[in-house]
Protein backbone atom coordinates (compact mmCIF):
# COMPACT_ATOMS: atom_id res chain seq x y z
CA UNK A 1 0.00 0.00 0.00
CA UNK A 2 1.40 3.10 -1.07
CA UNK A 3 0.66 6.34 0.52
CA UNK A 4 -0.07 9.83 -0.97
CA UNK A 5 3.79 11.01 0.55
CA UNK A 6 5.30 8.24 -1.21
CA UNK A 7 3.45 8.74 -4.64
CA UNK A 8 5.23 12.35 -4.01
CA UNK A 9 8.93 11.11 -4.04
CA UNK A 10 11.64 11.11 -6.16
CA UNK A 11 12.59 7.30 -7.19
CA UNK A 12 15.80 7.67 -5.59
CA UNK A 13 14.11 8.41 -1.84
CA UNK A 14 11.59 5.60 -2.92
CA UNK A 15 14.55 3.29 -3.65
CA UNK A 16 16.53 4.30 0.14
CA UNK A 17 12.73 3.45 1.84
CA UNK A 18 12.42 -0.31 -0.10
CA UNK A 19 16.32 -0.62 1.20
CA UNK A 20 15.46 0.00 5.15
CA UNK A 21 12.34 -1.55 5.04
CA UNK A 22 13.98 -4.81 3.58
CA UNK A 23 16.78 -4.39 6.34
CA UNK A 24 14.11 -3.94 9.30
CA UNK A 25 12.15 -6.62 7.92
CA UNK A 26 15.25 -9.37 7.50
CA UNK A 27 16.34 -7.83 11.24
CA UNK A 28 13.01 -8.69 12.75
CA UNK A 29 12.93 -11.94 11.86
CA UNK A 30 16.15 -12.46 13.87
CA UNK A 31 14.18 -10.68 17.22
CA UNK A 32 12.91 -12.58 20.20
CA UNK A 33 9.16 -13.87 19.96
CA UNK A 34 8.46 -11.62 23.25
CA UNK A 35 10.02 -8.16 21.61
CA UNK A 36 7.96 -8.75 18.21
CA UNK A 37 4.97 -8.94 19.97
CA UNK A 38 6.09 -5.44 22.18
CA UNK A 39 6.65 -4.08 18.72
CA UNK A 40 3.68 -5.51 17.12
CA UNK A 41 1.65 -3.85 19.76
CA UNK A 42 3.35 -0.40 19.97
CA UNK A 43 2.94 -0.15 15.59
CA UNK A 44 -0.61 -0.80 16.46
CA UNK A 45 -0.78 1.75 19.18
CA UNK A 46 0.85 4.12 17.20
CA UNK A 47 -1.09 3.30 14.05
CA UNK A 48 -4.43 4.13 15.69
CA UNK A 49 -2.99 7.56 17.31
CA UNK A 50 -2.20 8.87 13.94
CA UNK A 51 -3.70 11.41 12.29
CA UNK A 52 -5.60 10.71 8.90
CA UNK A 53 -3.89 12.24 5.83
CA UNK A 54 -6.17 14.75 4.37
CA UNK A 55 -6.91 13.72 1.11
CA UNK A 56 -7.30 16.63 -1.49
CA UNK A 57 -9.73 16.44 -4.33
CA UNK A 58 -9.67 18.75 -7.18
CA UNK A 59 -13.05 20.66 -7.16
CA UNK A 60 -14.11 23.80 -9.02
CA UNK A 61 -16.43 25.58 -6.10
CA UNK A 62 -18.40 28.27 -7.96
CA UNK A 63 -20.44 29.49 -4.73
CA UNK A 64 -21.23 29.22 -1.27
CA UNK A 65 -23.00 25.69 -0.28
CA UNK A 66 -25.86 27.77 1.11
CA UNK A 67 -26.56 29.68 -2.03
CA UNK A 68 -27.30 26.35 -3.56
CA UNK A 69 -31.04 25.57 -3.62
CA UNK A 70 -31.95 29.53 -3.16
CA UNK A 71 -33.00 31.91 -5.55
CA UNK A 72 -29.98 33.78 -6.75
CA UNK A 73 -29.13 30.78 -8.79
CA UNK A 74 -31.82 32.10 -11.05
CA UNK A 75 -30.89 33.13 -14.71
CA UNK A 76 -32.21 36.30 -13.88
CA UNK A 77 -30.15 37.07 -11.51
CA UNK A 78 -26.96 36.24 -13.55
CA UNK A 79 -28.50 37.86 -16.58
CA UNK A 80 -29.30 41.71 -14.48
CA UNK A 81 -26.09 41.33 -11.91
CA UNK A 82 -24.14 42.73 -14.81
CA UNK A 83 -26.48 44.18 -17.48
CA UNK A 84 -27.72 46.73 -14.77
CA UNK A 85 -24.20 48.14 -14.22
CA UNK A 86 -23.51 48.07 -17.59
CA UNK A 87 -26.79 50.11 -18.78
CA UNK A 88 -25.79 52.52 -15.62
CA UNK A 89 -22.37 53.46 -17.21
CA UNK A 90 -23.34 53.67 -20.27
CA UNK A 91 -26.32 55.71 -19.90
CA UNK A 92 -24.12 57.62 -17.69
CA UNK A 93 -21.36 58.82 -20.55
CA UNK A 94 -24.08 59.51 -22.74
CA UNK A 95 -25.23 62.19 -20.11
CA UNK A 96 -22.17 63.36 -19.61
CA UNK A 97 -21.30 63.83 -23.44
CA UNK A 98 -24.50 65.67 -23.82
CA UNK A 99 -23.88 67.86 -20.88
CA UNK A 100 -20.16 68.54 -22.53
CA UNK A 101 -21.98 69.57 -25.71
CA UNK A 102 -25.03 72.15 -24.03
CA UNK A 103 -21.35 73.56 -22.32
CA UNK A 104 -19.59 73.88 -26.02
CA UNK A 105 -22.96 75.33 -27.45
CA UNK A 106 -23.37 77.91 -24.63
CA UNK A 107 -19.91 78.94 -25.46
CA UNK A 108 -20.28 79.36 -28.61
CA UNK A 109 -23.07 81.44 -28.37
CA UNK A 110 -21.69 83.55 -25.88
CA UNK A 111 -18.96 84.71 -27.98
CA UNK A 112 -21.23 85.09 -31.24
CA UNK A 113 -23.13 87.11 -28.76
CA UNK A 114 -20.23 89.19 -27.77
CA UNK A 115 -19.30 90.03 -31.25
CA UNK A 116 -22.87 90.97 -32.49
CA UNK A 117 -23.54 93.19 -29.77
CA UNK A 118 -20.12 94.99 -30.01
CA UNK A 119 -19.04 98.40 -31.35
CA UNK A 120 -16.43 97.03 -33.41
CA UNK A 121 -17.48 95.08 -36.62
CA UNK A 122 -16.64 91.29 -37.14
CA UNK A 123 -14.42 91.94 -40.14
CA UNK A 124 -12.11 93.94 -37.97
CA UNK A 125 -11.11 90.87 -36.47
CA UNK A 126 -9.94 88.85 -39.17
CA UNK A 127 -7.61 91.95 -39.43
CA UNK A 128 -4.41 91.31 -37.90
CA UNK A 129 -3.25 94.81 -36.40
CA UNK A 130 -6.78 94.84 -35.14
CA UNK A 131 -6.02 92.02 -32.96
CA UNK A 132 -2.60 93.51 -31.79
CA UNK A 133 -3.98 96.65 -30.73
CA UNK A 134 -6.66 94.46 -28.70
CA UNK A 135 -3.97 92.38 -26.88
CA UNK A 136 -1.80 95.65 -26.19
CA UNK A 137 -5.39 97.37 -25.06
CA UNK A 138 -6.03 94.15 -22.23
CA UNK A 139 -3.06 94.46 -21.42
CA UNK A 140 -3.11 98.14 -20.13
CA UNK A 141 -6.41 97.85 -19.12
CA UNK A 142 -5.58 96.39 -15.48
CA UNK A 143 -3.06 99.61 -15.34
CA UNK A 144 -5.99 102.26 -16.09
CA UNK A 145 -8.09 100.11 -13.46
CA UNK A 146 -6.08 100.64 -10.90
CA UNK A 147 -5.34 104.03 -11.28
CA UNK A 148 -9.54 104.34 -11.17
CA UNK A 149 -9.16 102.31 -8.22
CA UNK A 150 -6.72 104.62 -6.68
CA UNK A 151 -8.03 108.00 -6.97
CA UNK A 152 -11.36 106.08 -5.91
CA UNK A 153 -10.05 106.06 -2.48
CA UNK A 154 -8.67 109.23 -2.08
Amino acid sequence: MMNTNQQNLDPVEQEFGKRVTRLLNAQSENLSSDVQVRLRDARATALSRAKAEPVFVAQLQTTHRSFRNSSWNKPIWSLTGWLVPVTVVVLGLIAITEWQEDLRINDIANVDIALLTDDVPPDAFVDNGFMAFLKLKTLAKPEADEKKSGDEKI
